[in-house]
């Protein structure tokens, strides 16, 4: 018979010898021993396993209840601050207008006192005019005319103007005007007159 190759001794029976030895329950091959995985921090390695990483728990959005407040907050303040607004408004236009009566009155009141002094002092032209009527009646049996009182050197104040006169043997008229305020005053005189009071001038606003 040729020369058959050499062959490798069986191993099957002393594998399952080495098994009928091993008390029960352990296994025929031990499990290779695995470790967890690391996974990188950083610039080093963490020695946690990637299961154990702490994760930073999300934060909730706002309730949907907080919304409708915040809104009702945000209008309510702009609400506050347009009322202090109009509120500011209104006390400066009364101010405005608190002002604007207070300097009327006082050019009323202004006015009124010129014109007072204007009635006054034509007043006392008149009366100055009645004296030299007076006079010049005597002497010529007739009242005097305007122009004939000036030549016997009567005259008139500087913001003082005569607008109209004449005269009669039995009376004389005259009316003068006041330039800066515009009042005018006139007045007549009679034979019987006993003063220069007894007739009081007659006075109108200017454009009257």
């Amino acid at each position: 018979m040729p020369n058959s190759p050499s062959r490798r001794p069986s191993t099957l029976a002393a594998d399952k010898f080495r098994a009928a030895q091993r008390p029960l329950g352990v296994n025929a091959e031990p499990r290779p021993v695995t470790y967890p995985r690391t996974v990188p921090v950083g610039r080093g390695t963490s020695s946690y396993p990637a299961a154990a990483r702490v994760s930073r728990p999300a934060v909730p959005p706002p309730p949907a209840a907080s919304l409708p407040r915040a809104a009702a907050t945000a209008a309510s303040v702009a609400s506050t601050a347009r009322a202090e607004r109009d509120s500011v408004l209104v006390t400066s236009v009364v101010v405005v207008f608190v002002m604007i009566a207070v300097v009327i009155a006082g050019l009323k009141v202004n006015g009124s006192m010129q014109q007072d002094r204007s009635r006054t002092a034509i007043a006392g032209t008149l009366s100055n005019v009645y004296e030299q009527q007076s006079a010049f009646r005597i002497i010529n049996q007739r009242f005097a005319t305007w122009p004939e009182l000036k030549a016997r050197g009567l005259s008139m104040p500087g913001e003082q103007r005569v607008v109209t006169s004449n005269a009669s043997p039995s009376h004389w008229f005259m009316a003068v005007r006041d330039t800066n305020t515009g009042i005018v005053c006139s007045r007549t005189g009679e034979l019987m007159d006993e003063s220069p009071f007894e007739r009081k001038p007659t006075c109108s606003d200017a454009g009257r």
